[in-house]
């Protein structure tokens, strides 16, 4: 199976509809309860099982999600780009189109990278299906703000996902938190989030073992201790996660390079290191493609076609142009593997240490920590 069960509670598609219930004072998944404002903190990289196994390293943190035990599941692929989208959209990858870190354009062929330029490629409106959560805030009249460093500003990727807030750049957690209570200040409801991205790029630059990871949980730590104190007795927050992580030595790094007889009849390759996506030729021989990708990767990994992965589900209910975006063949890895397209993975991408994209309990379980008026 390729999505297994996890023992999740919830899905990270859950989080933010919930809180815009709360602001309407309805019902919702997470049961929250009616406030006037809502914030959202995604620290980016911090699954359950990170956060689980270094508990003493972030007192606050353990001590607010102990309070109500609450996890999602990100779904697949446990990627950046993907659950961020599944978080502000309130719907799975399938639907909402953005089904991996890079997909391959079915009109041009060529390949979307979804943390840079989307245009001219594909047009933000369609390639991004789904309409956003704070646009449906919009409508009922209750204002957004979204937050995040100044180069993401004018991003497709703010533009297509964050769709109905405002963007404010800020340079820290701390100027986050002041951002959110002073627009929480000036409207009778609202709706915020805020995004830290310190502890990922920690962990793909040294691993989330690392003396260094820890460091940077100790820091998010201490200082989500005093700035949750700073926010109002009528606004929630939720702590959570776009995916966790998972170590991998250089020596479990398959690097395919351009001679390969896995490379045959390969046109693109797009996904990221734990999910490649491979698009074909219209005179590949798939069936030979994946019986030797399979031979390759052993039980390391699932060797899928297009059909399959979209049959499974763990894509969601999958729209018809969505399904023509995913590779012919996907390679989603269950042990602790990377696989890299040699002629294109820059030499960055290849020395990371902490990894995510694929199925695994470890990369799609994240915290949902409630705190605030919700603790």
């Amino acid at each position: 199976m390729l999505l297994a069960p996890i023992d999740a509670s919830l899905r990270l598609a859950d989080v933010m509809p919930s809180c815009l219930q709360a602001l309407s004072g309805a019902s919702n998944p997470l049961g929250l309860a009616p406030v006037t404002h809502a914030a959202v903190l995604v620290v980016d990289g911090m699954g359950a099982a990170n956060l689980r196994d270094h508990a003493g390293h972030a007192r606050w943190l353990t001590r607010a999600w102990k309070a109500h035990g609450l996890r999602a599941d990100v779904g697949f692929p446990s990627t950046t780009a993907s659950a961020l989208t599944t978080l502000t959209t309130g719907v799975q990858a399938g639907e909402h189109g953005i089904a991996g870190y890079s997909l391959r354009d079915p009109e041009s062929g060529q390949i979307v990278n979804h943390l840079k330029d989307w245009e001219p490629t594909v047009e933000l409106g369609s390639w991004q299906r789904s309409q956003t959560v704070f646009e449906r805030a919009a409508a009922q009249g209750i204002p957004s703000l979204s937050q995040g460093e100044a180069r993401f500003a004018d991003s497709d990727f703010t533009k297509a996902v964050w769709r109905g807030a405002e963007f404010r750049a800020a340079r820290s957690l701390s100027e986050q938190f002041d951002n959110a209570k002073a627009f929480f200040d000036s409207t009778p409801l609202g709706l915020a989030y805020l995004y830290w991205p310190a502890l990922d790029r920690t962990g793909h630059g040294s691993g989330c073992e690392s003396d260094s990871w820890l460091h940077r949980l100790e820091e998010l730590d201490a200082e989500l201790g005093e700035c949750a104190s700073v926010l109002g007795p009528q606004t929630g927050l939720i702590v959570t996660a776009d995916h966790g992580m998972v170590d991998v030595a250089d020596d479990d790094k398959i690097v395919v390079q351009a001679d390969s007889p896995l490379l045959e009849g390969v046109v693109a390759w797009a996904g990221e290191p734990r999910a490649p996506q491979i698009y074909l030729s219209a005179d590949a021989k798939r069936d030979e493609l994946v019986l030797a990708w399979r031979q390759r990767v052993g039980d390391k990994a699932q060797v899928l076609t297009r059909e399959q992965v979209v049959s499974s589900g763990a894509l969601g209910e999958v729209a018809p142009e969505v399904a023509q975006r995913i590779g012919d063949v996907v390679i989603v890895c269950e042990k602790p593997v990377a696989i890299y397209h040699g002629p294109t993975a820059p030499t960055k991408s290849q020395a990371m240490v902490g990894q995510h994209g694929s199925v695994t309990t470890r990369e799609r379980e994240v915290p949902v920590i409630l705190a605030g008026a919700w603790a």
